[in-house]
């Protein structure tokens, strides 16, 4: 799947960021906003991110007297223009990918007609929505369709979107991975949908017992580890703020991309969708679950300072 390779690229953002700030040069901006180009280019959920990197290059620009740095920031925002023209060439509608609508219909707004509605009406309104949709002269006209229809639910029930939003952002932190281990194990899921289509209906705990008693367990556990490993991070977080400038200025990056992977995944949201940033939330983990250093641990020679000679 792409959620390794943008695991790979993330981490060369997160890397290249910090040797951005810690040694001012261009050449790592650079090596930052091509990391971001091809993110982006890998998975679309990154190309609204060009655009705060376009604001970073002009504040960057304009804190350290460098012009040609808001040049080099806004890169990845013209890399998204030319791709998103490419489309209109091809497709009569400006966009960048049509995934954008296709969770907006089956999954933003289709949850929230069966927590309102019941299953059986979201079915329904999809079903209408995309016959409605297909019935549309263009491609654009269609596109624009399914938002308008999408959108207008969710305005609709805004305090019911929020929830599920909220609830998505937090199964991407502690989700223990329920369809991943019956995939991998190629287990039969639970009846009546997976825990997450259930927790929405208000059956979590039905859900709950139709599951086997060892992939119960297993759930649990994972669970349970899942939930330290949060605790830490943020731990890991705070240990950070008296660390290096690096490691200062390290947390936020990390933190930022952490969160806005979770935020833009919303009601998605699940253990798989953590994958390419991970490997940030593991390091600030291991950073709240390392001890700290014994304040008498150094002799008083070796805690003097050095003399000149």
């Amino acid at each position: 799947m792409s959620e390794m390779a943008l695991q790979t690229v993330l981490l060369q953002m997160m890397w290249f960021g910090v040797l951005t700030v810690g040694f001012k040069q261009t050449r790592y901006f650079i090596g930052s906003c091509a990391a971001l180009v091809a993110a982006l280019l890998i998975k679309p959920v990154f190309y609204p991110m060009a655009v705060g990197m376009a604001m970073v290059g002009v504040g960057l620009a304009w804190q350290w007297k460098r012009p040609w740095w808001a040049l080099v920031g806004l890169s990845p925002v013209l890399v998204v223009g030319a791709y998103m023209h490419w489309n209109e060439q091809r497709t009569g509608y400006f966009h960048f990918s049509s995934i954008a609508e296709i969770n907006l219909l089956h999954y933003n707004a289709a949850g929230v007609v069966r927590q309102t509605d019941g299953a059986a009406t979201e079915e329904h309104w999809v079903g209408e929505v995309l016959q409605q949709a297909n019935r549309q002269p263009t491609f654009a006209r269609r596109q624009k369709f399914i938002q308008t229809q999408a959108v207008a639910v969710v305005r609709q029930h805004p305090v019911v979107y929020a929830r599920q939003h909220v609830q998505g952002m937090v199964a991407c932190f502690l989700d223990p991975g329920r369809f991943d281990i019956c995939q991998f194990l190629q287990l039969a899921p639970p009846a009546k949908g997976g825990l997450l289509t259930q927790s929405r209906a208000g059956g979590l705990v039905q859900a709950l017992g139709q599951l086997p008693k060892g992939l119960l367990l297993l759930l649990g556990l994972i669970g349970m580890a899942n939930t330290c490993r949060l605790l830490l991070a943020v731990r890991g977080f705070a240990r950070l703020k008296n660390g290096a400038a690096a490691s200062r200025h390290g947390r936020w990056l990390a933190v930022g991309l952490i969160g806005y992977v979770v935020l833009l995944t919303g009601p998605l949201g699940a253990a798989r969708f953590l994958v390419p940033v991970w490997p940030l939330l593991l390091a600030l983990a291991l950073v709240g679950f390392a001890p700290p250093a014994p304040a008498g641990l150094l002799g008083a020679e070796e805690r003097a300072p050095m003399r000149k000679d």
